[in-house]
Order: C-alpha cells, then sequence, then structure tokens
C-alpha cells in the first residue's frame, strides 16, 4: 500500500506540474489578447455610437492578424537617427480597421458584426475564451480529484478520463477555430487591399504545437484508461 501511495503522490505531482504550465501558458495567451481585444472593442464600440448619434450608422470592423508576404516599396519610410545608416522595416502582418455604409442597420447588429464584419466571426472568437475557461476548470477538477484518491487511498476516478479527453479535445477545437478566423480574415483582407500593393498570405495556417499539444492528452486519457481496465480486471481475478 506503500508503494501505491508514493507512485500516486509521483503522480500527482507531475499533472500539477503539468497543468500549472499549460494553464500559465493558456492564461498568458488568453488575457494578452483578451486585454488588448477589450481595448480596441470599446475604441470600435465609441465610434460605433458616434456614427449612429450622428444620424449615418457605419458598420465598422477589425482585421486582425492578417499575415503579409509583400509590401509596396513606400509603405514605410524610416529616417535613421544614426548618419548614413540604413533602416529597412518589413511589414509581417497588418491591423486592419474597416468602415462601411450600413443604412438601416441597429446598434445591436453593427455591434455583432464589429469582428470581421460577420456575426459568425464574432461568435466563433468568443468561443475561444470559453474553451479555455472550461479547460482549466476540468484541470483543477482533475487535481482535486487525485488529491482526494490521494487522501482516501483509493484508486483514481474513472471520470478523469473524460475530463482529459474533453481538455483534448477543446484544445484541438479552439486552435482550430482560430486558424479558421484567421483564414476568412485573411481573404476579406486580400480582397480590400487588392490592387494596392499588398499581398496577404491567404493560407490556411495552424499552430501544430497545440494541436500536438491536444493529442498528448488525448493519449494520456487512453493510457489512464488502460490502466484503469487492467487494474478493475486485477480486482476480479484476485
Amino acid at each position: 500500500m506503500q508503494n501505491k501511495k508514493t507512485l500516486l503522490q509521483r503522480l500527482l505531482v507531475i499533472y500539477i506540474t503539468f497543468f500549472i504550465v499549460l494553464v500559465a501558458s493558456i492564461a498568458h495567451s488568453v488575457l494578452t489578447d483578451f486585454t488588448r481585444g477589450a481595448a480596441e472593442g470599446v475604441e470600435l464600440g465609441e465610434d460605433i455610437a458616434e456614427k449612429w448619434s450622428s444620424g449615418t450608422p457605419r458598420m465598422i470592423y477589425m482585421l486582425d492578424n492578417i499575415r503579409i508576404t509583400e509590401t509596396p516599396d513606400d509603405a514605410i519610410r524610416i529616417a535613421p537617427a544614426t548618419p548614413g545608416a540604413e533602416v529597412r522595416a518589413e511589414v509581417k502582418r497588418l491591423g486592419l480597421v474597416v468602415e462601411e455604409p450600413a443604412p438601416g442597420a441597429s446598434p445591436l447588429s453593427l455591434a455583432f458584426r464589429s469582428i470581421g464584419g460577420s456575426g459568425w466571426l464574432y461568435a466563433l472568437v468568443l468561443l475561444g475564451p470559453l474553451f479555455y475557461a472550461v479547460i482549466i476548470v476540468l484541470m483543477f477538477m482533475i487535481i482535486h480529484s487525485l488529491r482526494r484518491s490521494i487522501r482516501e487511498e483509493r484508486t483514481l476516478d474513472r471520470r478523469n478520463v473524460w475530463y482529459l479527453r474533453s481538455i483534448g479535445l477543446l484544445t484541438i477545437a479552439a486552435e482550430l477555430i482560430g486558424s479558421a478566423v484567421d483564414w476568412v480574415m485573411s481573404r476579406r483582407a486580400a480582397e480590400l487591399l487588392a490592387g494596392n500593393g499588398y499581398a496577404v498570405d491567404t493560407g490556411f495556417h495552424v499552430s501544430y504545437s497545440m494541436v500536438i499539444m491536444g493529442i498528448l492528452i488525448l493519449f494520456a486519457a487512453e493510457v489512464f484508461a488502460i490502466g484503469q481496465n487492467l487494474s478493475e480486471e486485477q480486482k476480479l481475478t484476485i
């Protein structure tokens, strides 16, 4: 029993360390993007309200994280502080703010189209932080379950398998949804910038590190499930 308790304690340390690192990385990314997005959203909301109150409603929306492969030669000119030096700036990503006429549109519809000019994109963007919030809750539930199992010296709860599977699937889904949003925005930006000397990368880009992380979590869930089944079979044999 002592060996089993030591094994469970080591497992708990590994899980806690893994989840702390994962939560920290997710929280840093989500909070940074949320803070920046909130500030930009407030500014856009003020612009929309101002246009609406003036009697000329306009749809104002953002196209963010646009990958650029080619820019005009005179796009950015920098005067270096050091005499004789040459400074060349290369634009790799753009953030666009687009204004379009929206006669007859309601303030609510304009607000829900402030990202990419589409209510669907707005909803998909909100899904990302929601998924990550669910992931963090599930992580803490797993850690709590592990601690309780060690304290009561009993086998690990089978529900942890489903928690891990959910975390893995949500991690992959959040990454794919974010990549899909960026892809749609890039295609829209390519239409708007056509003929202006900017070449937009309209490829579908995925962060494979997050997808691999989700697959590893799913793999851990299946290993956990196999261990649970073997433990139950051993009890029945005895």
